[in-house]
């Protein structure tokens, strides 16, 4: 198979498994949060959220759910990386980096989301504030290696919806992690907490249905880049040219050969440079030979040289 085409198999499998880590990162969050956040509003999800079958389902899921996207997303990108090539020059680059920097994060909230399900912490508000900083790292730093992955490898190029994913995502995250942090440190139980009992009902709510269409936008754009390079592997590779003439670089062939080679005629011998073609009359060594009968001819036939 050829090198190129090796690169772009793996390229569109590692962007398959990406996308499919994508969705169920964003059919979880609605899964788990849409009980949670909309309860007010919806009342059936009200008594759903106040249930003890929805705290044991939710804690399964919290735990299950990134047990099945972290390996997906994993092997996507163990995929498009592969079809990139490894290298060590970084200059100029953000991409890896900041994968490094989302696996560390996510390998830390995946630990302490276990800790904490197996045994409740009691000061489980300010775990929350930890965890919630390291999901906004994830977030950030995924975002960055999804925006620069997408430069590289989408040839269409639509920033647009590239670029709104990312900062939409980004922006969920930050007002999440500040919520969660406001809580942890800041926030009191009385009554007249302005921010708790009145901005966070509808932040909360807000940041939580961006953070999902941010996920929704990922989604579309990779899914845009997986039909692209589809197209480009059913498109088929480019002809080779015809080999050159070996007289020279770029020559054409001429058409003396072409003469040759179509009445099967053997090349005639080329005189080498500075030589005498074949069969051209020398003359005498005393000078040209002059016709017989004319003066010329009987002044030279009685020269002192003859």
């Amino acid at each position: 198979m050829d090198q190129r085409l090796f690169a772009d198999s793996a390229m569109a499998s590692g962007v398959r498994w990406l996308l499919i880590a994508l969705v169920v990162a964003a059919v979880g969050d609605l899964v788990l949060d849409v009980p949670y956040y909309f309860g007010t509003v919806i009342p059936g999800l009200a008594s759903l959220s106040r249930g003890t079958s929805y705290r044991l389902y939710s804690s399964v899921l919290s735990v299950a759910l990134p047990t099945v996207i972290g390996p997906i997303g994993f092997v996507g990108i163990l995929r498009i990386e592969r079809g990139r090539g490894w290298t060590r020059d970084w200059r100029g680059e953000r991409a890896r980096p900041a994968l490094l920097v989302a696996a560390a994060a996510a390998v830390f909230l995946f630990a302490s989301g276990v800790v904490l399900a197996l045994a409740r912490d009691p000061i489980e508000v300010i775990w929350n504030s930890v965890r919630m900083t390291a999901r906004f790292v994830i977030v950030l730093a995924g975002g960055v290696y999804l925006l620069d992955t997408w430069a590289r490898i989408d040839l269409g190029s639509r920033s647009g919806l590239a670029t709104t994913a990312f900062v939409v995502g980004t922006f969920a995250a930050a007002v999440r992690v500040l919520i969660a942090v406001y809580n942890g440190f800041l926030a009191s139980n009385a009554p007249s907490d302005f921010v708790r009992w009145q901005v966070e009902p509808l932040l909360a709510p807000a940041a939580f249905v961006l953070a999902v269409l941010s996920l929704f936008g990922w989604v579309a754009v990779y899914y845009q880049i997986l039909g692209r390079l589809a197209q480009t592997r059913t498109g088929g590779t480019p002809q080779r040219p015809l080999p050159l003439s070996p007289r020279s670089p770029g020559a054409p062939v001429g058409p003396e050969t072409s003469f040759e080679t179509a009445t099967n005629r053997p090349p005639t011998p080329r005189a080498l440079p500075g030589s005498t073609p074949m069969g051209a009359d020398r003359g005498s060594p005393g000078g040209p030979n002059r016709a017989p009968g004319t003066q010329e001819s009987k002044d030279q036939a009685h020269s002192p040289s003859q």
